[in-house]
């Protein structure tokens, strides 16, 4: 069968939200919940142009319904109050929408969510991981900002974060475009391009949750009560990456069931923007199935 993707919008607790869903041929398996990261939007997981990369086509296709959400701030939901941007008020959010899958998706909601994120969307479900909620199957955190370069360190603390709205562009080395992505070969090249990019603005009060990662990580991952695949890329240039980042959180996540680290080759920061995006994916999905077969 040739898997769809279409637009949805939902109303949740008065907040409009949009994003991309996929679902299976047959009984779904569960529910992946994507979650996009900083400066993104719900295309990360799913582009028309590349849709051998796409984790929503791919998730359908293995029985899961993929619901790539445009996170609070993002898409039909952009302009949201200051009060309403930061990430435990999204991971509220997400929850509302967890509660109403099954109205929205009938029996294609299947049994369990799952949570695929990347970067500040990773921060997001790690949040959520953290909460006492048997329908979390488990998390897939790609691009975990736990420890930043100086660089990049030094460019957030310049941005100020004290009003409303959006983050302005941030200048200086480790905020270019080419920060996100692995050396030249290794993806689409429009993705550079003023058409090609997925990009969106920053809300205001994520990014300042975003620039203290380094120091409410520890926390947040010691809540963590569900298994964690945690990936870095081989070419990671907007945070720390490698072994030590690995061992580091591994050791954070002392309660998790279950950790996986796993380095992906032949990608940058965005994972899901490379042409190896679909190993990275099925490695997700194959945890996702673990995930539910544990639960069952």
């Amino acid at each position: 069968m040739q898997h769809q993707v279409e637009s949805v919008q939902y109303d949740v607790a008065s907040v409009h939200l949009s994003g991309l869903l996929a679902r299976p041929a047959g009984a779904a398996r569960g529910t992946v919940l994507a979650l996009h990261g900083g400066g993104s939007h719900a295309a990360y997981w799913h582009r028309d142009a590349a849709p051998d990369t796409s984790l929503l086509l791919l998730g359908a296709s293995l029985g899961w319904t993929v619901l790539a959400v445009d996170r609070p701030g993002y898409g039909a939901s952009a302009g949201l109050p200051r009060d309403r941007q930061d990430l435990d008020h999204q991971a509220d959010l997400m929850f509302r929408l967890v509660d109403e899958l099954p109205a929205h998706l009938g029996s294609d909601a299947g049994a369990g969510v799952f949570l695929a994120a990347h970067s500040m969307g990773a921060l997001l479900a790690l949040r959520m991981g953290g909460r006492d909620d048997a329908r979390l199957l488990g998390v897939a955190a790609g691009g975990v900002p736990l420890r930043y370069s100086e660089d990049k360190a030094r460019a957030m603390a310049a941005v100020p974060t004290d009003g409303e709205g959006v983050v302005p562009p941030m200048r200086g080395p480790g905020t270019g475009a080419a920060t996100y992505f692995g050396p030249p070969g290794s993806y689409d090249p429009a993705l550079l391009t003023r058409e090609g990019r997925v990009v969106a603005p920053v809300p205001i009060a994520e990014f300042a949750d975003a620039r203290d990662s380094p120091l409410t990580l520890p926390g947040i991952l010691a809540k963590v009560r569900v298994p964690v695949h945690w990936t870095v890329a081989e070419f990671e240039s907007s945070n720390l990456a490698g072994p030590a980042v690995l061992d580091e959180a591994g050791r954070l996540l002392t309660h998790a069931p279950r950790v996986e680290l796993h380095t992906q080759p032949g990608v940058g920061h965005n994972l899901s923007l490379h042409y190896a995006a679909r190993a990275y994916h099925l490695r997700v999905m194959a945890f996702a199935e673990e995930c539910r077969r544990r639960a069952a």
